[in-house]
């Protein structure tokens, strides 16, 4: 009897080591993959799987390069702590010319966080130690994760914009426009009632830039930065900056934005950073969701939108894109 509880005990015990091991193999063979070697398939599985893509650029040549290859992609730690989580894929930058410029990446080692559609989400330069690269990995993740989602409510609410993609995104700074060392910015004339016989009106309109809308539908731009005041402008005070029509509480504030407008003014001529990064639209957002960040005034056209800035800023600004005022989508003063 004791000696058939005893190959009963055995018999269980290798029926249990046995389904263990098929288990533990089974659990192995499907964990996620987080290493990809051709770029097409990670961006594939980056949108089936809904995650982002951390390209990891480096050269040959490159010390530090090699030194993270060492103490970082070849620890099997990394598989287990960022699999399922991001897509990794190491470029060579002397092989992937295109993709290093598209990128700006002129110094390595440096890893790019992107969307499926090639959009950037953040951007680390220099050598990173195996815990530095994992933080930042997973950081940037759980960010993204969060992002998409108030993406999903946002669809939910039919909110929306129209999808576009960028992965050829234009990328540059914020720059002025050609024609304003020309074309100083004065206070706006009011129609004259006086009958003008010899054109001199139409002359001096014709000048002028055209309007495209109100800025800040009216709010002084001045007063917003200095006091965090929504204060409404006169139209006894106004300037037409940037093909926008500005309006001030008093010639104070008016002769302190034209010294330096680009101080009060908003980013992106007050374009929704969040569909501009991710549609390439320029589509005015509101004052009503509005938001500053490094102590620049941004706006939105939804409070979705504002929350997805909010979580991550930097995804937002550090894509910079050059705005002519002819790329607004609005033709009628507001």
């Amino acid at each position: 009897m004791k000696r058939n509880h005893i190959q009963y005990r055995l018999i269980a015990l290798f029926v249990f080591s046995l389904f263990s091991s098929v288990f533990t193999g089974t659990v192995s063979a499907q964990a996620p993959q987080l290493m990809y070697h051709d770029f097409d398939s990670a961006r594939k599985v980056a949108r089936e799987q809904n995650l982002p893509i951390l390209l990891h650029f480096y050269t040959d040549w490159c010390g530090p390069c090699r030194q993270m290859n060492q103490t970082v992609f070849s620890s099997p730690q990394l598989q287990t702590q960022m699999g399922g989580r991001v897509i990794l894929v190491k470029v060579n930058a002397e092989r992937a010319t295109e993709l290093a410029r598209m990128y700006q990446v002129d110094t390595y080692p440096t890893d790019v966080f992107i969307d499926a559609n090639g959009r950037m989400l953040s951007k680390l330069v220099g050598m990173a130690s195996f815990q530095e690269f994992v933080r930042s990995g997973l950081e940037v993740a759980d960010k993204y994760q969060k992002s998409q989602e108030i993406l999903r409510d946002r669809k939910n609410s039919g909110k929306d914009p129209v999808p576009v993609s960028m992965w050829k995104i234009q990328l540059g700074e914020e720059g002025k426009l050609a024609v304003e060392a020309e074309e100083p910015n004065q206070p706006a004339q009011k129609q004259n009632a006086v009958p003008d016989p010899y054109g001199i009106d139409k002359v001096t309109a014709d000048l002028e830039p055209e309007v495209v809308f109100l800025a800040l539908d009216g709010f002084c731009p001045v007063s917003l930065k200095k006091n965090r005041q929504w204060t409404k402008g006169s139209e006894d005070f106004v300037i037409v900056h940037k093909q926008q029509r500005y309006q001030f509480t008093g010639n104070e504030e008016l002769r302190e934005f034209e010294q330096n407008p680009h101080e009060f003014a908003p980013r992106l001529l007050g374009c929704d950073p969040v569909i501009v990064w991710e549609s390439d639209r320029a589509i005015p957002g509101s004052t009503a969701f509005a938001a500053y960040y490094n102590d620049e005034l941004y706006l939105f056209t939804t409070e979705e939108n504002r929350k997805l800035f909010e979580l991550d800023p930097a995804r937002y600004t550090n894509t910079r894109h050059v705005l002519a005022p002819r790329d607004v989508e609005a033709t009628l003063i507001r």
